[in-house]
């Protein structure tokens, strides 16, 4: 078998097999109507973006997972949406899905579309708040780090999966592929054709991003469990004026 690197959010696979046996290993460990904690079900987001019909499934945003039966018997991943509504999905159809998603070409377009202003505003905030060496202090760890070994966090509740949900609500965005690009020669990355959408993205995404410097993957060390406050030492978007 072919060795067929997988990335599902934070959770790396080297097999298709392997990332397919953490999620059945997961529904197994549920009960029939039981909801799925905070950490599980930030991966469930991160596994449904692969989904065919990601969009379609997601609707108008997800309220909760759980696991319950089906007309055959059998037990799978569902899904509340905000308006109530309920669906079922299946993990392997995710976990086999052989190219991006709409959804997921349209998610790496708005964080393109705003990764010049992002780097810009975190080299903005070292030069203003590093110490003598500097350096930051984490806002999770409290470790003081160097702009090269930081990483510029998009902060609970308003993290980047949820500010692209919420754009897309909020917009009744129907996706569609005349939006994007095109993949072609030394195109690495999905971006917005609809230079229109781009700005309103960008517009939204300065208005509700909540960002802080932390060592990268120290979120993760928490899983779900960590409470949502105000950040300590918050990074500044600039608001532009007339654009």
């Amino acid at each position: 078998m072919a060795r067929e690197n997988v990335t599902i959010g934070t959770l790396s696979f080297k097999f298709t097999k392997d990332a397919k046996q953490l999620f059945r290993e997961m529904l197994g460990r549920y009960r029939n109507s039981q909801d799925l904690n905070e950490e599980d079900s930030e991966h469930l987001r991160y596994l449904l973006e692969r989904h065919p019909e990601a969009q379609e499934k997601i609707g108008c945003g997800i309220k909760r997972f759980c696991k319950a039966p089906t007309d055959q018997g059998t037990s799978c991943f569902w899904l509340e949406r905000e308006d109530g509504s309920t669906t079922d999905f299946s993990y392997i159809t995710c976990v086999d899905s052989k190219r991006k998603s709409l959804y997921q070409e349209f998610a790496e377009a708005c964080r393109e579309a705003v990764r010049e202003e992002l780097q810009k505003a975190k080299k903005n905030h070292f030069e203003a708040h590093g110490d003598s060496d500097g350096k930051l202090v984490c806002e999770m760890s409290r470790e003081k780090i160097a702009p090269y070994e930081s990483h510029l966090d998009h902060k609970k509740p308003m993290t980047f999966q949820v500010i692209v949900r919420t754009f897309i609500a909020a917009n009744c965005i129907d996706i569609k592929s005349e939006m994007l690009s095109i993949a072609g020669d030394a195109q690495f990355v999905t971006t917005f054709v609809d230079k229109d959408m781009e700005k309103r993205f960008q517009d939204y995404h300065r208005g509700v991003a909540d960002l802080r410097i932390i060592k990268p993957r120290a979120n993760l060390s928490l899983g779900g469990s960590e409470r949502i406050t105000k950040s300590k030492n918050p990074v500044r978007l600039k608001v532009k004026n007339g654009a």
